[in-house]
């Protein structure tokens, strides 16, 4: 049984809501879709709010989502077909972004388009302690999605699934289709597991012109839902952990 879509669990309107609410509601359900934000607002400023703005796959600061035909295809951001469950940079040698955001210039007409959400640690805890602490303590090779490698961007890193930090809170690396697996059948379970759990726990966005949704990247799995109109159009960041 898939997760209710019509109303996001931590869907707030911008002009009842003040920073600290965000961030609080954030802190606590991992995301915030936030509506009703007024034409002319700055959404970048908005969002440094909560962390420093990191260079994208291309160096830039902000990544444009609109469906381009040379990569209707390959498996891609910028295409109109659905995405599976994934962290953001889980192919970056380095610490990913905490938190993603992405706001909406252009809806999708047809209803679909939807950025799915769920937050993994329950689905963790469900893990046997042997289990664990081997999504701790096995690396696994991640490499850039085919669009991504398409476009000459392509990266390859080492990680384990949960990072252990000391200090500081874990840090999840996942997705279906761009972890190695070599036919391990302990990491293609893993993989089954996170979609089933997927399936029946994500929460759908449905974006309205400037609406803003920012999420926990260390710790949920986000994909999409397939669409055809494409003048749908966001606008992501990408805010490292302060």
């Amino acid at each position: 049984m898939q997760a209710d879509t019509a109303r996001p669990l931590s869907h707030l309107s911008y002009p009842d809501t003040d920073f600290k609410t965000v961030a609080n509601q954030l802190e606590e359900q991992g995301y915030v879709y936030l509506d009703a934000v007024p034409d002319g607002f700055d959404h970048v400023a908005y969002l440094e709010q909560f962390g420093p703005l990191m260079p994208q796959y291309d160096g830039e600061l902000i990544w444009s989502i609109k469906a381009q035909e040379r990569f209707d295809n390959l498996y891609h951001s910028l295409n109109t077909k659905a995405l599976n469950p994934h962290t953001e940079c889980y192919e970056y040698e380095g610490l990913p972004p905490k938190y993603l955001a992405l706001w909406c210039l252009v809806p999708a007409a047809d209803g679909g388009g939807q950025t799915t959400l769920a937050d993994l640690q329950p689905l963790y805890e469900s893990f046997s302690e042997e289990e664990r602490t081997k999504l701790s303590a096995q690396e696994y090779t991640f490499v850039s999605s085919a669009g991504v490698q398409d476009m000459a961007l392509g990266r390859t890193a080492k990680h384990p699934l949960r990072e252990i930090r000391e200090g500081r809170p874990p840090v999840l690396r996942f997705s279906y289709n761009c972890v190695v697996t070599d036919d391990e059948p302990f990491i293609l379970g893993v993989r089954e597991r996170v979609l089933q759990y997927f399936d029946d726990a994500h929460v759908a966005i449905d974006f309205t012109p400037n609406s803003i949704l920012i999420w926990n990247n260390h710790r949920l799995v986000h994909s999409r839902t397939a669409y055809t109109d494409r003048n749908r159009h966001l606008r992501r960041v990408w805010l490292g952990e302060i």
